[in-house]
Parts: C-alpha cells; sequence; structure tokens
C-alpha cells in the first residue's frame, strides 16, 4: 500500500508488484484537517487498511509506504510507548501485520495525487437525504396499503 495525507484529504493505492489494484480517497473532515501532520499520515494508514481490508487482511508483512519518516520508528514502539492521540488509531490496525517504509515525496506521485484531488463529498448527504425519503414513501405506502 502507499498513503499521503494532504491538508485537505488521504489518498491511498493498493499495489501489487508495483502496479495498482485498487485506488481510494476521501476528504477530511473539519476536526481532522486541524490534526497535526503525523495523525493525518497515520489517519491514511487506517483509511487504507480499512478500504483494502479485503485484499489485506490476514496477509503478512503488508508494506505501507508513508513519505512521513516519524511512522517508521512509530511503528517499531510497543502501543503503551506511542503518543496518546496515536494510541486509538493505533488500536484500529492492530490486526493487519504492516510494515511501515519510509519513501520520499518525489516518489509517491499516485497517493499525492488522491490525496490533493479530491472528489467533494457533497454526494454523500444529498444520496443520504434521498435514501432517507425513499424510505419514508415506501414505508407510506406499505402502511397505507394495510
Amino acid at each position: 500500500m502507499s498513503v499521503d495525507a494532504s491538508r485537505d484529504a488521504l489518498g491511498a493505492v493498493l499495489l501489487q508488484h508495483g502496479r495498482p489494484v485498487e485506488y481510494a480517497s476521501r476528504t477530511l473532515t473539519d476536526a481532522q484537517r486541524r490534526y497535526a501532520q503525523i495523525e493525518k499520515e497515520l489517519l491514511a494508514i487506517v483509511f487504507a487498511c480499512e478500504k483494502f481490508h479485503q485484499y489485506v487482511y490476514g496477509k503478512q508483512k503488508i508494506i505501507v509506504e508513508s513519505d512521513h519518516k516519524p511512522l517508521e520508528s512509530i511503528f517499531k514502539k510497543p502501543l503503551m510507548s506511542v503518543p496518546a492521540r496515536l494510541q486509538p488509531m493505533m488500536l484500529r490496525i492492530q490486526g493487519y501485520d504492516l510494515i511501515v517504509k519510509y519513501v520520499p515525496g518525489r516518489y509517491m506521485y499516485i497517493p499525492d495525487t488522491l490525496s490533493r484531488a479530491p472528489l467533494p463529498d457533497l454526494y454523500s448527504d444529498e444520496i443520504h437525504t434521498k435514501i432517507v425519503y425513499q424510505l419514508k414513501m415506501v414505508i407510506n405506502n406499505i402502511l397505507e396499503g394495510n
């Protein structure tokens, strides 16, 4: 996996033998935009693991490429030695066998592009509202039919 976090979004790509298998990106919430950079980069790893779960869960030694060098040492520490703000995110990925590897940002062009040009999340609220209206209409029709 190759991950990146920018100021406003996360990007991840699942690679096999250097070729992309799947891409993912998402924008950050307002609270997540205020995270420190190391928190955003760790969140990108959590996002990638959860997004590509069906591919990576149960596999041994998943290499995660990140352009944030401090993450390498964080992943070598026991959980209790990790800063308290990072511990909840580390707990979410405990079931994965991850090896974080630093790769300079200039070689991380795919996740960098995904994190810097995400699609807006406007559609999710619109879709949710439409689904709720649709369900209410179906329920009302069922109740009126009885």
